[in-house]
């Protein structure tokens, strides 16, 4: 039997879709291609036409070398690596979504699906910064806000595969937000790229901002918005952005006080807004580590590959098939 060199890897974000071939490498044949993901009217995303866009990438790379290949996903939530049901994916509005039998159905191929950030932290042990270290957590700042686990040399899913939820941590549940996953006052609607963009569209409303006033010119204030306004001296949006930091550096101290962890990657769109972001949580996130030696060896850093989740939806599947070593998986 022919070994697979090469997978279609596809990356199912809150707000975008993207995808690549990618090899066992981890080398990128071609080029990434990103689509916006299609919601249906009561705000869910449309799984026939996800799946619709999946199966044009797949034919177009059949048509140019005429070959199938297995399909490796990440999904921006709670999937069964097993199965590749969607249990829960709250910025997808999806809950108990049969995801990876639908898409199997269609395309006929070899379908591994996994919530995005165990993909990303599996990435970036595979082919990226983590490769070595025993005990690491992935965090993505994006759309949402979440981490996986990678503990004594292999992923940790806990009992159902679900661990590594530090965006569900709940901050205020009387007064906060309603968050995706139906609570509120979850961290994800403290930190997050929505909440950053709307703690800025509050600060405009307010008559507080002028920085954010004039970028915005009358339309919706966005995350992006909020930075550029910091950058440029912003006394509001800095303060914004220091709350956020502030929130996350308590959020990840607990976690390494927890699991004495040496190293956290951390990607998404928020993550990478600036080079300054990721340095001033590892700077903040000193204050709350209970050790000495936490303090000294623990290492924060921005994911090294250009998009981890996707990268790692590929290292699945080769791992499933057999081609990489599948020990790094959960047992």
């Amino acid at each position: 039997m022919e070994e697979i060199d090469r997978v279609l890897a596809v990356d199912i974000g809150g707000t975008n879709l993207r995808s690549g071939v990618i090899d066992s490498n981890g080398g990128l044949h071609g080029r990434l291609v990103r689509t916006r993901v299609p919601f249906r009217e009561d705000g869910s995303a449309d799984l026939e036409r996800i799946i619709d866009l999946i199966e044009a990438r797949a034919e177009a790379w059949d048509e140019e070398t005429g070959k199938q290949l297995p399909l490796g996903v990440s999904l921006c939530g709670n999937v069964d690596p097993e199965t590749g049901e969607a249990v829960l994916v709250a910025n997808l509005h999806w809950q108990n979504v049969d995801f990876g039998t639908r898409v199997k159905e269609r395309l006929q191929v070899p379908v591994y699906a996994a919530t995005d950030v165990r993909q990303a932290a599996l990435a970036e042990a595979v082919w990226g910064v983590g490769q070595g270290v025993e005990n690491f957590l992935w965090l993505t700042i994006g759309t949402g806000y979440g981490g996986y686990l990678f503990l004594n040399g292999r992923l940790y899913g806990g009992a159902h595969g679900f661990a590594g939820n530090l965006g569900h941590t709940p901050l205020d549940e009387k007064d906060g937000y309603l968050c995706g996953c139906g609570h509120r006052g979850c961290v994800e609607t403290f930190v997050a790229g929505p909440a950053i963009a709307r703690a800025g569209q509050i600060a405009v409303d307010k008559q507080l901002s002028p920085a954010l006033t004039k970028l915005a010119d009358g339309d919706q204030v966005t995350c992006q918005m909020v930075f550029e306004a910091a950058e440029s001296g912003d006394g509001p949006a800095n303060r914004i952005l220091y709350r956020v930091i502030r929130l996350i550096a308590q959020n990840l101290g607990g976690a390494v006080n927890l699991l004495d962890l040496e190293m956290i990657i951390i990607g998404g769109g928020v993550a990478n807004a600036t080079p300054w972001f990721v340095q001033r949580i590892d700077e903040r996130v000193r204050d709350f580590l209970m050790t000495v030696e936490a303090r000294r060896d623990l290492r924060v850093v921005r994911e090294s590959l250009p998009n981890s989740a996707l990268w790692g939806a590929a290292a699945h599947a080769f791992a499933a098939e057999g081609v990489l070593d599948g020990s790094v998986l959960e047992p």
